[in-house]
Formats: structure tokens, sequence, C-alpha cells
């Protein structure tokens, strides 16, 4: 670690992972992160945006730099557990692309080997910081809904008949790709860090679209005891209903929508700071979701109920007091783990066609 306040980074990948969901916020957090090097195999995309960094041409080069404290993964899932390893071997704090590996085994290896080094690893699950999970969070922290949620859907519905152009590796049929591996990831993650571990899984996994290689719909069922939970993706869902249903035993709440951020970073736009009192993050009024429940004085609401602001900086923020303040990590590395293992159990129960207990989560 560098006795400097910022954190030097290195970047690998400059894909739409690099470019649109890390550069932009290590760029605009200057105060805590200084962007170095980005590797690149035959292009200097990253120039082009960031001229003050360096494009290095193999991970070796960046990993044997002195002067970087902080690698970025932001490749193919199948890389992530040897990038991983060679990164902490050689000395550097790791943010990991979700899923953190493809297989539950390689995750813990890399748990047991960041603590041996005292180095951090933390997989980037950064749907933990959309406007409308942060906004569900608040309305079960409030009990809103009564004490308890009783049902709770996710859905990540996208329409995309064709594959994309290129055979791009998430459709390509390899270890780690699929749409359960891919979004799947972030509904699992957002579901334990709300409800903790569920007792059983119940999945089906398909491939809908006739020229998929790999499984492009997932319908999983998690079992809480009185808790129910759905998450569901599908590529070929045209007209997209909620995001977030949630219903306990005062009341409902939908919430259409997907969180505003990816749609600007896409199209080059550099999120604010933190501190910055800015439109960043925050959702228009008229596409609120719609909350009805009993309030306190026993009258019955339905409304609108404004959608917290969601800023992928918070990811950020977070791991730079994890490094150099030692503070503990919101998203923790087991955290990663256990996205794998329910990974593993979903597969496993939609390939035997039964419901499995939910083991080994950490």
């Amino acid at each position: 670690m560098s006795s400097t306040r910022r954190i030097r980074v290195g970047l690998i990948g400059f894909g739409v992972s690099g470019r649109v969901f890390h550069a932009p916020f290590v760029h605009t957090m200057s105060n805590m992160y200084e962007l170095r090097s980005v590797v690149e195999r035959h292009a200097n995309e990253a120039e082009k945006i960031y001229p003050y960094i360096k494009t290095v041409r193999s991970t070796t080069e960046l990993f044997d730099d002195p002067d970087i404290d902080l690698v970025i993964i932001t490749v193919s899932n199948d890389l992530h557990y040897s990038l991983s390893k060679e990164a902490l071997e050689k000395g550097k704090h790791v943010v990991v692309e979700k899923p953190m590996t493809i297989r539950s085994s390689e995750a813990l290896e890399l748990i047991e080997l960041a603590k041996e080094k005292q180095l951090i690893i933390c997989p980037y699950q950064n749907r933990r910081y959309d406007s409308g999970y942060r906004t569900i969070k608040k309305i079960i922290e409030e009990k809103l809904l009564g004490d308890e949620i009783l049902d709770c859907e996710i859905h990540f519905d996208r329409y995309r008949p064709e594959l994309k152009p290129g055979n791009v590796w998430r459709e390509r049929n390899e270890p780690g790709a699929g749409i359960f591996y891919d979004l799947g990831s972030h509904l699992i993650d957002q579901t334990l860090s709300l409800f903790g571990q569920p007792q059983t899984i119940t999945a089906d996994i398909r491939t809908q679209r006739p020229t998929a290689n790999i499984d492009d719909y997932f319908d999983v069922r998690l079992d809480y005891g009185r808790l129910r939970v759905t998450l569901k993706s599908s590529m070929l869902v045209r007209e997209i209903g909620p995001r977030y249903v949630l219903h306990g035993p005062l009341g409902s709440f939908i919430k259409h929508g997907d969180d505003i951020q990816e749609g600007v970073l896409r199209n080059g736009a550099m999120p604010s700071t933190l501190n910055e009192e800015s439109d960043w993050g925050k959702e228009p009024v008229e596409d609120y979701g719609l909350l009805h429940t009993e309030i306190k004085d026993g009258r019955i609401m339905k409304e609108k109920y404004p959608t917290v602001r969601g800023h992928y900086g918070l990811f950020y923020e977070q791991l730079y007091a994890a490094i150099v303040l030692g503070k503990q990590l919101e998203i923790r590395p087991e955290d990663g783990y256990n996205v794998i293992r329910m990974i593993e159990l979903g597969y496993q129960s939609s390939q035997e066609k039964r419901t499995v207990p939910c083991d080994r989560l950490l």
C-alpha cells in the first residue's frame, strides 16, 4: 500500500465494465484514487478519455508495477480466479467484477490468500447501490409494510431476441457464461444482503432463444419459512413488468424501472462526486414506486414513494475506507463466495429438478 493518501489503481480491461462502471468513478474520486494504468491488449481507448494514464499490454506488466496498489479486474468470468490470485500474490488489493469466481472453492481459496497477505479482495456488486434496491432496503428497515416481508419478487428482464453481434463471451457455451452467472449474481446478492441465508432453493434455469448456446432464462424460488423470494430474468420480455414487488402484513410496494446511472454512463457522462448537490442518480418523480400500506394512525396510504438516490461511487468510498482506514467492507469477500455457492446450488436444483437445501454459506 502506498504511503500517499490516494490509492493508485490499475484497471484490467476497458470493455463495457471497465469503461462504464469503474474508470469514471476512479477518475472523479481523485481525492481518494489515482487511475495509473489500463491493460488493453491491442488498442489505446482508455487514453482517449483519460490521457494521463499509461496503457500496458499485459497483466504481468501491471502486476509487476510497484506503483500500483489496487487492481480492478473486468475481464471474462473464467479469468477472475487466476488474475485475482496472481494480483494478490504480487501484493495488490483486488476489486473483481461479479461473479467473484465461477466455483465456490476458488472463492474460498482467494479469501484465504487475501487474509494471509493482509490484503483486500472485494467483488464488485454495484447493484447494491442501485436506486431501486436502496429504496426497498429503506422500506424494509423502516417496516413500512409491517414487521416482516412475506413475499418478495425481483426481476431483471430484457428484450434481446438475437444474440449480441460478435458472439461475446457471455453468450458462448463456456464456464461462467449465461444469464444466471451474469444477472443472477446481482439478484442473489441483493437477496442475501436483505434477508440472509434461505433454507432452500428451487431453480428453473433454461435456454429459450433458438440461437442461444447458454442459459438465457431463470426462475428461482428461495424459501425462508414465512418469507418466499422469487428471482426472475429473461431475454424475451418485450413489455417489462415491475422490477421489485414486496408484500408485508400491512401493505405492498411495487417499483418499475432500472436505475438511471448505467444509461448516462454509457453515453459518456461523468458521475458527480458524492458530496456534490447534483441530480446524479436521482430518479424522476414520475418513476417513483407505489407504496400502498397502513400508517401509524391506522390510515391507509396509497401514493408514490420517493426513490432513494443511487450512486455507484459509494462502493469506492467504502473500499477506500477499508484499505486506508481499516474499516469493515460493506460487501465482504465472503458475500462473493455466497453468491457463487447459491449459483452452484441453483444449477444443481435445475438439473436435478428438485428443491435443494442451502448449505455452506458464510
